[in-house]
């Protein structure tokens, strides 16, 4: 069994499809389904399935993907460890991160990354989705995480945790004692709306826009630049917000807002860890790509 056969069962699990994998694996699709026969092989047993067009990982085939990504992780620090005997330099890796993923997301996966390749250092960098966006394609970061999924084929997307966006308001509004809010009480409410190139601002007028309403149809009572200001806003009075249940949770516990649920809107979105793609080759970004996904 080679290191290589785990990497390619790996990315047909992450990608859903083994045509997809191959693609960006710039191999055949027989090459990547041999790889996972030759798996399947080895352990005498099925590891993936497939029903409905989708792709299933079978009992073994999840002990064999958690297993598989703890072992490339340990490969990679084996290879960065040795490496640092022989006085190489890796430097540092650049990080861009929206707000969410930058307050609520990215500080516990740095504490971990830096235990497992302390010879690697991370600069970090915070903004707007879009801002984060200009960042990479200017090359001024490695890496960004953002609450929107980059439609760019020069580019690789990756989820690595959902979110959903969830309704806060006073504590003592009127909404406080119910289970949810229909969309007419919503629009009837003075709504505090983030920044353009915000995320969170994109996911909540996707949303509406499915439903057929559009910005004109809210009443916008001010437009604040982060999620805590619009957290403290709504503690203030200011309005009602949509904001990522992450960084709701801590203000609902102190008591300094309340959360509800928006009724008739699908409002769950993704973080996606993006970067160029070929870039995954290097061994210190994959060390980093690695230990997020």
């Amino acid at each position: 069994m080679k290191l290589n056969s785990l990497k390619i069962f790996i990315k047909v699990i992450d990608i859903g499809s083994y045509s997809l994998a191959a693609n960006e694996l710039e191999i055949t699709q027989p090459a990547v389904s041999m790889q996972i026969k030759s798996l399947e092989d080895f352990f005498s047993c099925e590891l993936i399935t497939k029903e409905a067009g989708n792709l299933h990982l079978t009992p073994a085939g999840k002990i064999l993907y958690r297993s598989a990504k703890t072992i490339l992780t340990e490969w990679d620090e084996t290879k960065l460890q040795i490496k640092q005997l022989t006085k190489e330099t890796w430097g540092e890796i650049k990080v861009g991160a929206s707000t969410i993923p930058a307050v609520y997301f990215l500080p516990e996966k740095l504490a971990q990354f830096r235990q497992s390749f302390p010879e690697i250092k991370v600069k970090s960098y915070h903004g707007d989705s879009q801002n984060m966006i200009e960042k990479l394609e200017a090359d001024e970061v490695d890496v960004i995480i953002i609450g929107k999924l980059m439609e760019d084929n020069n580019y690789q997307s990756i989820p690595v945790v959902e979110d959903d966006l969830k309704l806060i308001i006073p504590a003592n509004h009127k909404f406080s004692t119910g289970k949810s809010v229909s969309l007419t009480d919503f629009f009837a409410e003075d709504i505090i709306l983030r920044e353009k190139g915000s995320g969170t601002r994109k996911v909540m007028l996707d949303a509406l826009a499915r439903k057929g309403y559009s910005l004109s149809d809210l009443k916008i009572s001010c437009y604040l630049g982060s999620t805590e200001a619009v957290i403290a806003g709504v503690e203030a009075g200011l309005g009602v917000s949509l904001v990522s249940k992450l960084a709701a949770k801590k203000a609902s516990e102190c008591q300094r807002i309340k959360i509800k649920s928006l009724s008739e809107l699908n409002l769950n979105r993704m973080l996606y860890l993006v970067y160029k793609k070929g870039r995954e080759q290097e061994e210190k970004l994959a060390s980093f790509i690695n230990q997020l996904c």
